[in-house]
């Protein structure tokens, strides 16, 4: 039990130190530029709306 406990130990300090060597994600500037040029958009094909006359 003590071998098990100490392996577990380490394995939790590998993975707390693997999880804290990874830095924060940080987005270039492009993308910033991309997400603050977003906007609603829509279009939407244009409709003959005039009378036909039928016999």
């Amino acid at each position: 039990m003590k071998k098990y406990a100490i392996t577990t130990a380490i394995a939790g300090a590998m993975t707390a130190a693997v999880l804290g060597l990874a830095g924060p994600a940080q987005a270039d500037l492009g993308h910033n530029d991309w997400v603050n040029n977003m906007g609603p958009t829509a279009t939407a094909p244009h409709v003959d709306t005039t009378v036909h006359g039928s016999r």
